[in-house]
């Protein structure tokens, strides 16, 4: 049985940027293998246009599955994902039937729709294997009462980070850092429960 942590970037937020670097450093420590998606090639003007978000999303979910491990079924899997990468990793796991465990950071609200889908596809026990992190001054999510109020309706952990960005930043440094040290606490404990 192998731990694979797949990492799964956003439109311009690359695999080494902290939030998916440091949590990936955290998957390693707790055992899972690395495995980096690299997307490219997303028209400009993506936010706020709902056709061409319909084309970066089907663009993403391409690479996403040109580009996934394979695995066996009794590999245990990580999705460690980004804004659009966390809409892909969640539609690669039902349609796969993967069962992996989800770190989404700055999830878009197709994300909490294909959560929903999730859970009725694979059973309400799956909550316990996902964790969000949102910002609330996130402008490519900008509802965050319906954030909040799906992850709670649907019983998955949900973490808010007041004044964070798309970036899950505030443009304060200290702040930000403090922030991303108790980010990463808290990821290193969903992988050790």
């Amino acid at each position: 049985m192998s731990r694979i942590a797949i990492i799964v970037p956003g439109i311009g937020y690359t695999t080494d940027r902290s939030l998916l670097y440091f949590a990936g450093k955290v998957a390693q420590n707790a055992g899972y293998e690395l495995q980096k998606i690299q997307f490219s090639g997303f028209e400009k003007g993506v936010k706020g246009n709902p056709e061409k978000m319909k084309r970066a999303f089907s663009h993403a979910y391409e690479q996403l599955m040109e580009q996934l491990p394979s695995s066996d079924r009794d590999d245990e899997v990580l999705f460690i994902s980004k804004s659009i990468g966390t809409a892909v990793s969640l539609r690669a796991d039902i349609e796969k039937d993967i069962r992996a465990r989800h770190i989404l950071f700055t999830p878009l609200m197709e994300t909490m729709e294909l959560m929903q889908q999730l859970l009725e596809k694979q059973g309400r026990s799956r909550r316990s294997d996902m964790i969000i992190f949102h910002g609330l001054a996130d402008p490519w999510a900008a509802d965050n009462d319906s954030m909040r109020v799906i992850a709670e309706q649907r019983g998955v952990e949900y973490h808010e980070l007041p004044g964070a960005n798309h970036s899950l930043e505030t443009g304060n440094p200290i702040v930000d850092m403090d922030s991303q040290k108790k980010t990463m606490e808290i990821c290193q404990r969903f992988l050790y429960t």
